[in-house]
């Protein structure tokens, strides 16, 4: 009764726009963020599958995507745990240097990039969106994993390593913090790859995105979660998830390249995860990147040809064309 009051008896006239198209995605622009990133999570995980195959002694996980696996693991052995854990005490050091960090980045990471395209949230939320969505997702796919190989934390192992930060309940490998970290990086370097020509110093911010991707993962290890293994696990799976959304967002075939990680390879079960392995992991040339990971390619077809990821992807292709040399 109060509308009638205020604005009487009269019929309503019709608002003008008539129907909206079904299943559009121009519709994105009308929806909240949270609704957005429900829809492309769905979308993504339309095409995700995780599978767990046991064998005679440990049994194999495999996350794939539109039928193709783009990376596979076998559990960590004790052995390759306990050697592991050694690595873990020499990073201990490092948590004056580190901690201030280690502790900010357990709610997130995708500010930690910021400063490399000098872009303030102010001046970038779709570019904010994404990454915000890209590392949602991938700590998403790096859950199924993190159930199947059941890898007990380095402090389980070793009580005098007392973690900087709580540990986590879920398991250790795959490192989630990595998976999300190469994730941004992965989406951030094709983002840079997909602007307008005359982007300035791209070789220079990819290095630097690429390093930050990098001490993210580390600072897990040096908070005591984490095992550096579990960093080039988590590696093998982000820079996929990057490449489907860089993908899927130009409606383009996604260019996989299918990791399969074995931890108790002889060489890896003491290798540490250092800046070169990363950018190893991240070189798509490379055959053999680290010890215990191999490699191949794979193009695969997305399984719609107009994504709604298209609609975001373009629009923070827009914030971050300010980095033109001419702007």
């Amino acid at each position: 009764m109060a509308v009638v009051h205020l604005a009487g008896t009269d019929d309503f006239p019709v608002f003008g726009g008539g129907t909206l198209t079904p299943n559009a995605t121009d519709h994105m622009g009308r929806y909240g963020q949270d609704v957005r990133s429900m829809l492309l999570t769905m979308e993504f995980l339309e095409g995700f599958r995780s599978a767990y195959t046991p064998e005679p002694d440990a049994g194999r996980l495999s996350l794939s995507w539109a039928g193709t696996d783009f990376a596979s693991f076998v559990p960590a052995s004790a052995e390759t745990l306990a050697t592991q854990v050694n690595l873990v005490r020499y990073y201990l050091d490092q948590r004056g240097d580190r901690g201030a960090e280690i502790v900010a980045q357990t709610g997130g990471v995708t500010e930690f990039f910021a400063p490399i395209i000098a872009l303030p949230a102010a001046r970038s939320k779709h570019l904010t969106e994404l990454l915000q969505f890209v590392q949602h997702l991938a700590g998403l796919c790096s859950m199924p994993a993190k159930h199947a190989l059941a890898c007990r934390r380095p402090d389980e192992l070793d009580s005098r390593l007392v973690p900087l930060i709580p540990t986590p309940s879920h398991g250790s490998l795959p490192s989630g913090h990595a998976t999300q970290a190469a994730a941004i990086s992965t989406v951030l370097v094709a983002l840079l790859e997909a602007a307008d020509p005359g982007i300035s110093h791209v070789a220079e911010r990819r290095d630097m995105i690429h390093a930050t991707g990098h001490r993210i993962a580390v600072n897990r290890t040096v908070a005591g979660v984490h095992y550096p293994i579990d960093s080039a696990a988590g590696f093998t799976i982000g820079i996929n998830v990057g490449r489907i959304i860089a993908a899927l967002g130009q409606n383009a075939d996604a260019e996989l390249l299918k990791f399969s990680f074995d931890p108790n390879d002889t060489a890896a079960q003491g290798a540490d995860f250092i800046l070169r392995d990363a950018k190893a992991l991240f070189d798509p040339a490379s055959t053999t990147p680290i010890a215990g990971v191999s490699v191949e390619r794979a193009t695969v077809a997305p399984p719609s040809a107009d994504s709604k990821f298209a609609w975001l992807w373009s629009r923070a292709l827009d914030d971050i064309n300010h980095l033109r040399a001419s702007a």
